[in-house]
């Protein structure tokens, strides 16, 4: 169960608001790529491989897919989306792509580059810190300048079976030498070849996912692939959402809004800058993203919230409100919007937003993943970075975060209004209005209930109901003003 549902549900009483869930599709609708690999050979007793394993959540925006291995892609839980993309193309799956597939391949190529922006497999990145701990057998990621040896003929020939002589991309990490292994039979175009034709003059960028072969004794890791492609340049991606999108381009985009944040050298640096005083000296309002689908049941999303927010934030400055929803997009989809568009809208103003988000990074989710977020109002600004490193470990459906402005309009138009909790030092106080408290006093529920809740969860030494005198006093007045309606009928 998670927060998607066919109409809105609202139980303010409880603490829930749960709004619809995304019922546009990017490529994909229907499918559902969350699934994750463990790679075997992974012992538990290594610790520190076990933690860098953890934190890699191998996606990739790609300017081109040239290879894709199609009889090995099934063996990962995520592949099922591959062979989706490959079956809607109208590729021939047990026949290689460069041999008769036609115009099929091309079309598979174009279906196919969401499908890694949103993928949730697991694999460990290759850089220094990992390369002398991968043993046979590991899922791995990797994404360096890298020269291709013994370039692919045309047509492909038969493999002999001896690495150093078969095509394959070589590069160097630390001391280490990596050489990836393909079948040339599953590049997907002729202009992958020749891609690699110039990879084999000077190195070229590309990104992929694989399997670990072997680590002979002199140091040499060998990887075969199963995917690989060019990463796509900011340029490009800015160039895509100029082209493609359908509402104004919104004031504050900048080159870094359009960088490839999935690459190799980003994930190295901090993936957003710690927020900035501006009108307020020391409190911030944010909005956290998360995988709906990856919510397990009714309060899951509060609960995550609320423990990790107990943790970052110390009890002496606890004062902040929190409110939960489903990112329905469908109402601004429906109205021509692109996902770009919503991305775009969300993420730019004029001073720039904290945000972990670039414009095609949060495009892909809003495309293809059901969004649940999460409204943190009045958090200290020096608690937002830990806030954010938090949820990234400890709560596997977070996708990161943006700051609230509820001056922007897509920020009004889709994210929580209100809040619906207030947390004050160890008090976890549950906000009421006077048509909610009157909803729920008609229809016989026990106001207690939603109380006994929080505190069996021992997170709060107290938990009480708190009036939103603001909503009462908007209740009170449509209240009033049906009232009048009705005593005073407008005369025909």
């Amino acid at each position: 169960m998670h927060l998607s549902t066919s109409a809105t549900v609202r139980n303010e009483l409880s603490g829930r608001v749960y709004g619809p869930a995304i019922q546009a599709g990017f490529v994909f609708g229907d499918v559902n790529v969350t699934a994750a690999v463990v790679s075997p050979g992974v012992g538990t007793s290594d610790e520190a491989l076990a933690e860098e394993l953890r934190k890699s959540t191998w996606r990739a925006r790609f300017s081109c897919v040239d290879f894709v291995n199609l009889p090995r892609i099934p063996m990962l839980s995520d592949g099922a989306a591959v062979l989706a993309a490959a079956k809607r193309a109208g590729l021939d799956t047990a026949a290689p792509l460069l041999l008769g597939q036609g115009m099929a391949a091309g079309l598979f190529v174009s279906l196919v580059k969401p499908v890694f922006e949103t993928w949730s497999t697991e694999a460990t990145a290759l850089r220094e810190s990992t390369i002398e701990k991968v043993r046979p057998g590991m899922l791995v990621s990797f994404e360096a300048r890298a020269r291709c040896r013994n370039a692919p003929k045309s047509p492909p020939r038969q493999l002999t079976g001896i690495p150093e002589q078969d095509p394959h991309l070589f590069f160097r990490i630390g001391g280490r030498s990596v050489l990836v292994g393909f079948d040339p039979r599953w590049l997907t175009t002729s202009t992958a070849s020749g891609t690699l034709h110039d990879a084999a003059r000077n190195p070229l960028e590309y990104s992929g996912l694989g399997l670990v072969r072997s680590v002979s004794e002199d140091g040499q890791v060998r990887v075969s692939a199963l995917v690989f492609g060019r990463p796509q340049t900011p340029a490009q991606s800015q160039f895509e959402y100029a082209k493609k999108a359908t509402l104004r381009s919104p004031a504050g985009l900048t080159e870094a809004d359009f960088r490839n944040e999935l690459a190799a050298d980003d994930r190295k640096a901090p993936r957003s800058a710690r927020p900035q005083g501006r009108n307020s000296v020391n409190r911030l309002d944010v909005t956290l993203f998360f995988d709906e689908d990856k919510l397990l049941f009714p309060g899951h999303l509060e609960r995550e919230v609320m423990t990790q927010l107990v943790r970052v934030i110390p009890e002496y400055r606890r004062d902040v409100g929190v409110a939960v929803a489903s990112l329905a997009v469908y109402g601004v989809l429906g109205q021509g919007a692109r996902p770009a568009d919503i991305a775009a809208h969300l993420l730019a103003r004029e001073p720039g937003l904290w945000k972990t988000f670039t414009v095609p990074g949060l495009s892909a989710l809003v495309g293809s993943v059901n969004l649940a977020v999460a409204t943190v109002v009045g958090i200290g600004q020096e608690q937002v970075g830990d806030l954010h490193e938090v949820m990234q470990m400890e709560v596997s459906s977070y996708l990161g975060g943006v700051e609230l402005d509820r001056n922007l309009p897509m920020h009004r138009g889709l994210l929580p209004e209100r809040d619906q909790f207030h947390v004050v030092g160890a008090e976890l106080r549950l906000k009421y209005s006077a048509a909610s408290r009157y909803l729920a006093e008609i229809n016989g529920e026990d106001l207690d209930e939603p109380l006994d809740e929080w505190r069996e969860r021992g997170l709060f030494r107290s938990v009480v109901w708190e009036e939103d005198v603001a909503q009462s006093t908007v209740d009170e007045q449509a209240a009033a003003s049906l009232l009048q309606a009705w005593s005073h009928p407008r005369s025909e």
